[in-house]
């Protein structure tokens, strides 16, 4: 991929560490070929397992960056991953994650971003549009509320609901304090803390994503797979179902998985990854208002 200067896309990476109150900082790449500062931006975030050069994501920011926008891609703190390698190597620190750090982690990555750091030719960024992968979906709905700088959302394979346990498995899980099971990229077996449910049970009205997701007055794009096996068509149709303020649309994409068939490292873009980066292009240029000189 190239800029319109002729630049190749991964000559324009920045990668950043985003100082966040109270928690690790977060790690972010920055991708623009914007000609104009003002440009909006794009903040990017990942799901379960993900991180910010995981599968898709470098191709969806580069070609984000390709049609005018910043793209911040960003890691959560405690996503437990190395990220030049993009093993696990910290997998203590993904078994204390929770929706709360990640919500944390955003949430400073947006004010890190409204408190003008974010070095852009000196020109503050007011036009945001927030996307969101899979659980990364969820912070980005619950967060997009707390900033007017927020215009516009994209969800792809979000879920309608957090707690996906049955009571069988939330019983064993308190009993043995862990959640163990492996993982091609971890060396070691991966657990994920019982507070973890913990965090959602104790939130759950703050984490009702369907009711969030109808409070929303921006225009909001959700993209799911027809083959979905990890988070079910009826749970997107669940969100979209929202009555809302802002614009809102689901878009289907026939024979694609939870991953929109790509597999990581990814060898190339599927037609199912195409046409949700077409879509979600699209979506942001009509809802951020990308004019021709940004481009």
């Amino acid at each position: 991929m190239l800029c319109k200067d002729g630049m190749r896309m991964e000559e324009v990476v920045r990668e950043l560490e985003i100082p966040v109150p109270g928690r690790s900082p977060v790690r972010a790449d920055l991708r623009t070929c914007a000609s104009r500062a003002e440009a909006p931006l794009v903040i990017a975030c990942h799901g379960f397992l993900g991180y910010k050069r995981w599968g898709f994501f470098p191709y969806l920011s580069g070609r984000l960056a390709e049609a005018g926008f910043h793209v911040l891609t960003m890691s959560f703190s405690l996503n437990g991953v190395d990220e030049e390698t993009g093993r696990f190597n910290r997998p203590d620190d993904f078994a204390r994650n929770t929706v709360s750090a990640e919500i944390a982690d955003l949430r400073g990555v947006c004010s890190f971003v409204r408190s003008g750091a974010l070095a852009l030719a000196g020109a503050p960024v007011r036009r945001w549009g927030l996307f969101g992968h899979s659980r990364g979906g969820a912070a980005a709905i619950l967060v997009s509320r707390e900033f007017e700088e927020v215009r516009s959302i994209v969800t792809w394979s979000t879920p309608a609901r957090l707690d996906r346990y049955t009571a069988r498995r939330k019983v064993q899980w308190k009993k043995d304090g862990a959640l163990v099971f492996a993982d091609d990229r971890s060396p070691v077996p991966l657990r994920l803390d019982f507070a973890y449910y913990e965090d959602i049970d104790a939130h759950r009205s703050d984490f009702d994503l369907p009711r969030a997701a109808g409070a929303l007055t921006i225009a909001h794009l959700m993209v799911h797979g027809e083959r979905d096996g990890a988070v079910t068509l009826a749970e997107a149709r669940a969100l979209a179902a929202a009555p809302r303020g802002g614009g809102a649309r689901l878009e289907i994409i026939r024979g694609a998985g939870h991953t929109f068939n790509v597999r990581h490292p990814m060898r190339r873009p599927t037609p199912a990854l195409e046409r949700s980066v077409r879509l979600t292009t699209e979506w942001f240029t009509d809802t951020l208002g990308v004019t021709r000189e940004e481009r």
